[in-house]
């Protein structure tokens, strides 16, 4: 009752506030009316409306495969939404846009990782391309919390998803598909300006606003011109921190953030056949801390979100991208160069301090026997604690149960991540629209290199193990039982000058990935409406890994190195039929690829944990690469001006699966090995329908994507410890980036996604309502982390299911001239399902902590678009 309430009143807001907001717009913007009353074009309403015209389905013009097309002529199954669309929708990042993308999820624990038709897994290198403009900027996992960027959703030309392998024409790391950030480029000859604003508030937190400007001018008309942004957005908390002993809030709204963007392009043309475009993209991201709750200590129906976590996790994330296009245009040929240098510097963290307290937990069971065999309690004294040490465990999924010795303990984790990525590439294409032949030529060279240091840090572990075990951590840690460690110094690092002080564990790891490819692709128009379109790319890539770990948890230092190389081919074919100027049908195959890579090796106390899940001679220090096989049918309709549909059927076999490992137990820690072949096979849908005034968006997808054999094949399923366990178990779904936490991070079988929106005439200005809905499936296929059967991974049973989830949101605007005002309210029904989860180390013995994500609470504000000229949106 209370839910409904609220979302009958948030609704009854919007049409109130946007009748509020008509006082407030300028007389300047009032007057921009007449223009649009008698038929000039004012700013686009969203989706489908342009000023006082009536609705219309609007056309697409994309880049998916390296030349301008139509998005209903290009066989392949795409997504693309424009700034118009955007906005419209209120999508501030990706996060947002998979909402409206069919067959696309995104990991919202901390990693980004975005996994297309069920294309993704918890290690390796990214499975999908992410591209600004012409440059990937996509990582691969070098040390534990891997993290994509996320680029900011302003100022920009479109967005277009790739669905399936793009191997051909973007190669390695487009496996299941691509991501691309198309920027607005600097116009020759039309000056324009784009203001986007917002004003908001998320319930049981905090406010949030918004203000970016964006403005194009032609210095010399038709040679030179340039376009500059700035942006900035605050996102308000709604998580509190507490004290895990008494459960009372010492710091309110945790999780907000701050997020900056600035970006300057420029267009010459110093001939009628050459352009020069250079730009400068920088964009940070500043956040105080996660996004997560505790069940232990909150109450979601009641808008209390409290975290248990002691330290801070979060910290500023920045990145620059440096870029020169250069296109030589050669009459029925272009020549099209592209070099960029990308740099990125991330801070950020895990909780460390629930790591070690979850680790601490399971060192009483290798204690007390001479062959460290025998159980024995934490060592308990009085007065603080009785001798039956009734607070033990020290957590658990009902919170942190420290000792009064030891209240206020922490080993805060700091992550430091690096990408430093030189490309180049260079192609030669057709632009002969009266030949049936279109072909492209290019070569290709990257060199990226990446650096994740892990630290944990602890000011107090002499006291921490000898209350607890009886004896010092020196003596613990001992490299041959009897020698005392000597590899950690506090408070500062002068008697171990190695490693940072106070560092108990210490990992530092640099890869160095170089790629150098050649591709062609040639397509031939038989007839008018049937055309044959082959390609390949052939690539040689090299890989090296130099790690090094030190600290107590690392049993000191350990130097490892470690190298691959390989030279991968990517072929593609499509057969296409465009028979009428409405329909396309195609068919198609494509190889997507992905890089293998190395492991920093694990700790000596996770031997036998290893040994017991099939590694006896400890985790491979390297891995090899996989690859997928993309079988799809497809189809993009027209029906008169009222209707477009696109779908697609596939069939995806993967092969030789790059796949994070949790060594489960004692050790608690991870690598990443090759884990057997899987299929992935499903269909999407999109479709765009105007009825009158009336606009529907509908996108929905079904994904099942499962494991087809055993891991390895001689294993024997079961966690009786008989035998070669299994890794992986035929018919468990794949796990996703997001499953490095024990969660399943399984793709949701069905997606859907509907929009309503009415566009009418109030006050002879235009106005519109738009209502969206999305959903979310539950996947009852098991993954290989809550099934017995794979006992190499499998987590006592405490991993569950995702359950199903929807989100809705409706807004309502107005347009005065060049301004357009948005009353909007996300999250309308005030969802707090669970999206995704962590769960910390157990043996089994005691139920672990737990660590959920869930939507941001309802959100309603208003939002204001000023547009003017021609902007290109």
């Amino acid at each position: 009752m209370r839910n409904s309430i609220r979302a009958t009143l948030c609704s009854m807001s919007l049409p109130l506030a946007a009748a509020w907001l008509v006082s407030l717009v300028p007389d300047s913007a009032r007057a921009g009316d007449a223009a649009s009353a008698t038929g000039a074009a004012g700013p686009e309403a969203p989706a489908t409306a342009t000023g006082g015209a009536a609705p219309q389905l609007q056309e697409v013009v994309v880049t998916a495969t390296r030349r301008e097309e139509e998005l209903s002529k290009v066989p392949i199954s795409v997504t693309a939404l424009t700034q118009d669309a955007i906005d419209s929708r209120g999508i501030k990042d990706f996060r947002d846009m998979v909402r409206f993308t069919p067959g696309v999820t995104i990991d919202d624990s901390g990693t980004n990782a975005i996994s297309i038709r069920g294309i993704s897994s918890s290690g390796g290198a990214g499975t999908t391309g992410i591209y600004i403009d012409d440059t990937p900027i996509q990582m691969r996992s070098v040390g534990f919390n891997p993290d994509d960027t996320l680029p900011k959703t302003f100022d920009l030309q479109r967005v277009e998803v790739l669905r399936g392998p793009q191997g051909t024409l973007f190669g390695a790391g487009a496996e299941g598909g691509a991501v691309r950030y198309i920027m607005t480029p600097a116009s020759l000859t039309a000056a324009d300006d784009y203001i986007r604003s917002e004003l908001s508030y998320t319930e049981h937190g905090q406010p949030n606003g918004e203000f970016g400007v964006a403005v194009g001018r032609p210095l010399v008309d038709g040679v030179f011109g340039i376009r500059a942004s700035l942006w900035y957005r605050y996102d308000g908390g709604w998580i509190n921190r507490v004290d895990p002993g008494t459960g009372a809030i010492i710091d309110d709204n945790i999780n907000y953030s701050h997020s900056y963007l600035a970006r300057l392009a420029a267009t010459w043309q110093p001939a009628a056949s050459v352009t020069i475009a250079p730009s400068f993209l920088y964009q940070k991201q500043d956040r105080h801390d996660e996004p997560t709750y505790w069940p232990a200590y909150s109450n979601p129906d009641q808008g209390q979100f409290n975290t248990g976590t002691p330290e801070r996790i979060g910290g500023p994330d920045d990145y620059y991208l440096g870029a020169l296009k250069v296109q030589w245009d050669l009459g029925k040929s272009q020549v099209i160069g592209n070099a960029s240098y990308y740099y990125r510097r991330q801070l950020t963290a895990y909780q460390g301090t629930v790591y070690d307290l979850s680790y601490w937990n399971t060192i009483p069971s290798g204690l007390g026997g001479p062959n460290d065999s025998f159980p024995q309690s934490p060592k308990c004294s009085a007065p603080d604690d009785a001798t039956s040490c009734s607070w033990f465990p020290l957590i658990d999924s009902s919170g942190i149960h420290l000792p009064a010795a030891l209240r206020g303990t922490q080993t805060p984790n700091a992550m430091t991540n690096h990408q430093k990525s030189y490309t180049a590439e260079l192609r030669w294409q057709s632009a002969d629209t009266s030949s049936r032949w279109t072909w492209t030529a290019g070569v290709f060279w990257q060199e990226a290199k990446e650096g994740s240091i892990e630290e944990l840090k602890s000011t107090n572990i002499d006291q921490v193990f000898n209350y607890l075990y009886g004896l010092s951590p020196a003596d613990y840690y001992s490299p041959d039982g009897v020698t005392p460690a000597n590899f950690y110094s506090c408070p500062t690092n002068a008697a171990y000058p190695v490693i940072p002080a106070c560092d108990i564990y210490y990992n530092n790891n640099t890869t160095i990935d170089k790629q150098f490819a050649g591709y062609g692709e040639v397509s031939y128009a038989f007839t008018d409406w049937m055309r044959l379109t082959v390609g390949e790319r052939i690539a040689h890539t090299t890989f090296e890994l130099t790690h090094y770990a030190d600290g107590y948890e690392n049993y000191g230092p350990q130097p490892t190195q470690a190298s691959q190389s390989e030279t991968p081919n990517t072929p593609k074919a499509v057969l296409s039929f465009q028979v009428d100027p409405r329909n396309l049908y195609y068919l198609s195959y494509a190889k997507g690829f992905r890089v293998g890579g190395g492991n920093a090796p694990l700790p000596q106390y996770c031997d036998a944990d290893l040994a017991a899940a099939g590694y006896p001679n400890g985790a491979p220090l390297t891995y090899q690469s996989d690859y997928t096989q993309n079988y799809e049918i497809g189809a993009k309709n027209g029906v008169a001006d009222w209707l477009r549909v696109a779908t697609s059927v596939y069939y995806i076999k993967w092969h030789n699966i790059q796949q994070n490992l949790y060594v489960a137990g004692y050790c608690g820690l991870q690598f990443t090995d090759n884990l057997g072949t899987a299929v992935a096979k499903g269909f999407d849908l999109q479709a765009q329908m105007l009825f009158g005034p009336v606009a529907i968006d509908l996108a929905t997808a079904y994904t099942s994507a499962r494991y087809t054999k055993n891991s390895p094949s001689d294993c024997t399923p079961g966690s009786s410890g008989i035998g070669i366990p299994c890794k992986a178990v035929d018919g468990d779904a794949i796990t996703g980036q997001e499953g490095i936490n024990y969660a399943p991070g399984t793709t949701p079988p069905w997606t859907v996604s509907v929009g309503v929106q009415y566009n009418f005439h109030l006050a002879a200005r235009d106005t519109f309502v738009r209502a969206d809905w999305q959903y979310e499936s539950r996947n009852n296929w098991l993954a290989n982390v809550q099934d017995p059967n794979a006992g190499a991974v499998y987590n006592f049973g405490y991993s569950y299911a995702y359950p199903s989830n929807s989100f809705a949101s409706l807004r309502a605007g107005m347009s005065f001239g060049d301004v357009q005002l948005t009353a909007f309210c996300d999250n309308l029904l005030d969802s707090h399902t669970t999206t995704n989860y962590i769960l910390g180390q157990t043996d089994g013995s005691f139920s672990p902590q737990q660590n959920v994500y869930t939507f941001r609470p309802r959100t309603f504000g208003v939002n204001l678009v000023w547009r003017s000229g021609g902007a290109g949106h």
